[in-house]
């Protein structure tokens, strides 16, 4: 854009209730400008979960909560360098939750919704409070789910979306914690195992919260009973799922697929193929079911799919848990086994304009990990 120019995109809004994120998508520029800020939430309401009986004052009881990480010199500059991240991206040391360092929200003594969005650019999280408590994930990337799904812990990959409902009517402080996930995920006994004893360690020095929940009882509170059925949400049948796609994301070793604009090199690939914007690598027929399978030949990754929203049949070899059962757009595979989603494009995207997939580790999609379809 020229200076003194102007752009007005409209954008339909095609899809229900939900929390979802927009950031810059420069191929080879990504993890850079998201990780200096380009990125922010948007947040879709609709009269169906208008009508239902949760937590809506935004600010007050309904509260974004976009976690990201950091690194920063000795003067609390950002550092960033795509040619100096490892092979699992860009990790920061610091927790920073909508732009602060450790912040405080003042809510009410009743039922609160934390809208959160893991906008980092490589962090695998695990998300849980100091104290252990019970919290209620209600929506996940593309809206509501069926029913509240209790938790204690829950992972997030880079690019997910929740929605969970946290009970502060006991006027205690909650203190949400963010814990790197592959700290708990390297020791033995497992994710969940390793955070409860660490929790349950009376000598060890207190995890500190990356937000704390604060209450004041003088605030109008949300004290409804939780809703027991959310959405409806309707499984296409086997006879519909017209055709099966499989992906598979490979990590190279830096070398045999040249540079792109002085970044490292394109040494990461879908099918064997690094992300050209001259190729179109699928065309997809509109309207029709179909089932992706991916996996990775190396590590965790967040796959996302852009124009859509999808539904998980199997994660990692496993059913999809309950969490896990809504819409989504994002979903997480490794190298054990398979991940499988069930998908329909209802919106066209052209040649000129392909939509995209890659795995959401920023510097593995600007190293090459992405790819681009058409749905005609």
């Amino acid at each position: 854009m020229a200076p003194g120019d102007q752009w007005q995109p409209r954008l339909s809004i095609v899809q229900p209730a939900a929390t979802c994120w927009y950031h810059s998508h420069t191929h080879g520029k990504t993890g850079d400008q998201v990780y200096r800020g380009l990125a922010g939430l948007i947040i879709i309401d609709d009269d169906e979960a208008d009508s239902m009986d949760l937590p809506r004052q935004y600010g007050i009881d309904d509260l974004p909560v976009i976690i990201q990480d950091r690194t920063f010199d000795a003067e609390g500059r950002l550092v960033y360098s795509l040619n100096d991240a490892d092979e699992d991206g860009w990790l920061g040391e610091t927790v920073v939750i909508n732009g602060a360092i450790a912040p405080v929200a003042t809510v009410p003594a009743g039922k609160v919704r934390l809208r959160i969005l893991n906008g980092a650019n490589a962090r695998f999280y695990i998300v849980a409070f100091a104290d252990n408590r019970t919290f209620y994930k209600i929506a996940s990337d593309g809206g509501l789910l069926a029913a509240p799904v209790p938790m204690t812990t829950m992972e997030m990959s880079p690019g997910e979306r929740c929605e969970i409902i946290v009970d502060v009517s006991d006027g205690n402080a909650a203190e949400l914690l963010t814990l790197f996930e592959d700290e708990f995920d390297e020791a033995e006994g497992g994710i969940v195992n390793n955070l409860l004893d660490l929790l349950g360690r009376s000598e060890t020095p207190p995890l500190q919260p990356s937000l704390t929940l604060r209450v004041d009882r003088s605030l109008r509170a949300h004290t409804a009973p939780l809703l027991e059925k959310l959405a409806t949400i309707a499984r296409p049948n086997e006879s519909e799922i017209t055709r099966t796609r499989d992906f598979v994301l490979a990590m190279g070793d830096g070398g045999g697929h040249g540079t792109h604009g002085g970044h490292a090199a394109m040494d990461m690939t879908i099918n064997g193929a690094a992300m050209d914007m001259n190729v179109i690598n699928e065309r997809v027929q509109r309207g029709v079911w179909e089932r992706w399978r991916i996996r990775s030949d190396q590590g965790a990754h967040p796959f996302h799919v852009h124009g859509c929203s999808f539904l998980i049949e199997q994660m990692e070899g496993a059913a999809a848990p309950p969490d896990q059962r809504g819409w989504k757009d994002t979903v997480v595979l490794d190298d054990d086994d398979w991940s499988e989603i069930v998908v329909r494009f209802d919106h066209p995207a052209t040649e000129q304009y392909p939509y995209m997939y890659h795995c959401h580790i920023l510097e593995h999609e600007d190293r090459g990990m992405m790819g681009q379809f058409t749905v005609s």
